[in-house]
C-alpha cells in the first residue's frame, strides 16, 4: 500500500507504535549490559523518555515526571515486603537509580499506545488521583500479603480490575480495557531478557524467573498510574 493512502492520523499511530516498540527494546539490551553499573545506565536510559515525552505532547512531561515518582515508590515498597529484589542498587536502599528513568517512560507509553489505537486521551475526571494512589496501596498490600497463593492474588485481581471498569464511565472502558492490555504485555515483555540475566530476581517465580502473577499486577497498575499521571499533568492537586 503506498505511503500517500494512509491517512495522516494512521501514519502517526503506527509511528507512535513503532517508537514504543523500538524504546522496549533499546531499554531492555541497555538493562541487559548495564545493570551492574546502574548510574552509567541511567544516563543511556535517558534518551527513552525524553522520546515519548516530545511524542505525547503538552502533558507528556508532567506524565513523565509522575510516573518517576510514583513507579519508584511502589518498588521500593515491594522491595521492602520481599517480593523481589534487584541484583546491584548502586549503593542506594532497595531500589536503583535508574528505575525513575525507566518508570517515567510507563504512563507516556501507555498513554501514547491508547492515543494510537483510540484516537484520543480522555482527560481524567475530577478527584481521579486519590482513588489512584489508593488504588495502589491497595494493590501492593494485596500482592504482599497474597503472592504465596495463586488462586487467591488471581481473583483479588480480577475483582480489581472490576472495579477499575465500574469506577469509569461506559465511555471511558474502552480506554481501561487498552491500558490493561497494555500493560499486562508490556510488563513481562520489558522483564523477560533482565531478569534472565540476573538483574533483579522474584522471590517466588514460577516460569523464566517470573511469576504468572505479573501480568495481572501490570494490568492493574497501568490503569492507576496512568490515570494517576494523567490526573497530575492536569493539576488535580491544585483542583
Amino acid at each position: 500500500m503506498p505511503e500517500d493512502s494512509l491517512p495522516v492520523s494512521h501514519r502517526s499511530a503506527l509511528f507512535s507504535l513503532f517508537l514504543i516498540a523500538a524504546l522496549i527494546v533499546y531499554a531492555s539490551y541497555a538493562i541487559l549490559l548495564l545493570w551492574r553499573e546502574p548510574y552509567l545506565l541511567a544516563l543511556c536510559l535517558l534518551p527513552a523518555p525524553l522520546a515519548l515525552v516530545a511524542r505525547l505532547g503538552p502533558f507528556g512531561p508532567a506524565t513523565a515526571a509522575a510516573g518517576a515518582v510514583i513507579g519508584p515508590l511502589t518498588e521500593a515498597a515491594c522491595v521492602a515486603g520481599g517480593l523481589w529484589s534487584y541484583a546491584e542498587t548502586g549503593g542506594l536502599p532497595l531500589i536503583p537509580p535508574w528505575l525513575p528513568v525507566i518508570w517515567a517512560c510507563f504512563p507516556a507509553a501507555l498513554w501514547l499506545i491508547v492515543k494510537s489505537l483510540l484516537g484520543e486521551v480522555p482527560l481524567p475526571r475530577r478527584g481521579a488521583l486519590p482513588f489512584c494512589l489508593a488504588g495502589i496501596v491497595l494493590e501492593i498490600v494485596l500482592f504482599l500479603t497474597l503472592s504465596h497463593s495463586l488462586p487467591l492474588i488471581f481473583a483479588a485481581a480480577m475483582l480489581m480490575g472490576a472495579a477499575a471498569i465500574l469506577a469509569v464511565t461506559r465511555v471511558e472502558w474502552r480506554t481501561v480495557l487498552a491500558l490493561m492490555a497494555a500493560g499486562a504485555v508490556l510488563g513481562p515483555v520489558c522483564e523477560a531478557l533482565p531478569v534472565a540475566a540476573g538483574a533483579w530476581s522474584y522471590a517466588q517465580p514460577d516460569v523464566l524467573g517470573l511469576p504468572l502473577w505479573l501480568p495481572l499486577a501490570y494490568a492493574l497498575f497501568a490503569v492507576l498510574v496512568a490515570y494517576g499521571a494523567r490526573s497530575l499533568a492536569e493539576g488535580d492537586i491544585a483542583k
